[in-house]
């Protein structure tokens, strides 16, 4: 299975979403909903979406939500860090 991701101009928008959700955490429910009703109504119809695809947007959105978690507590990036050191060294 081959994964894809930030393939079209709707990535920027999961990433966007991912961002947003960080300070209001509904967007996460509303984006896994939306989601899962996409891949099913898409597997019906003539350009069936991949399931790469659908794992490709959830990791769009999961970027952005870990890249604004990070810029908004300073500290997690530190731990990040500690953690990253700790595994090399």
């Amino acid at each position: 299975m081959r994964i894809v991701v930030f393939d079209d101009r709707r990535s920027l928008a999961h990433l966007g979403l991912g961002i947003l959700s960080v300070m209001w955490p509904w967007i996460w429910i509303v984006f896994s909903i939306y989601e899962m009703v996409e891949f099913c109504l898409k597997r019906r119809k003539k350009r069936r979406e991949k399931i790469g695809e659908f794992i490709g947007d959830l990791v769009e959105f999961l970027v952005g939500a870990g890249v604004a978690g990070m810029l908004l507590c300073p500290s997690s990036i530190l731990g990040i860090a500690g953690i990253v050191v700790g595994v090399l060294g």
